[in-house]
This record gives structure tokens, C-alpha cells and sequence, in this order.
């Protein structure tokens, strides 16, 4: 089945709620609106740039471990 095919067949099981959701998210998608960052946030951004090149981050996959064991 393909990805198209599964999420029809989701579709067709949603409330009328949940089609509105799904509406929404769909054009957010198509359309993403603009955010325009604070100052805060870019210092924050210049910041995370500056530790991963320094090699001081975690991945993710390391992260989801950590939560199991």
C-alpha cells in the first residue's frame, strides 16, 4: 500500500474536528508562515551554530537511547 493510500484510508476514519486539523496542518505545509525571529532567538541560533562546530552536541539517537536504558 502506497503512503498516498494509507493516509486516505486514515482520512476517511477522522471526525469532522479532526478533518479541520488535518485542513489546517495540510495548507501550514503548502504555505509555512513566516516567522520572524527575535533577537534572543538569533543570539541563541548564533550561539548552537558556534557549540556544534566546537563538537559540543548530542545526537538525537543517543538522546532517544538514553530514555530506554
Amino acid at each position: 500500500m502506497s503512503i498516498r493510500e494509507e493516509i486516505i484510508r486514515a482520512i476517511e476514519t477522522l471526525t469532522e474536528e479532526e478533518l479541520e486539523a488535518v485542513r489546517d496542518y495540510i495548507s501550514f505545509l503548502r504555505e509555512p508562515e513566516e516567522v520572524i525571529p527575535t533577537e534572543e532567538e538569533r543570539e541563541a541560533l548564533v550561539r548552537g551554530r558556534e557549540e556544534y562546530k566546537r563538537g559540543e552536541y548530542v545526537k538525537w539517537r543517543d538522546l532517544k537511547g538514553a530514555e530506554n536504558g
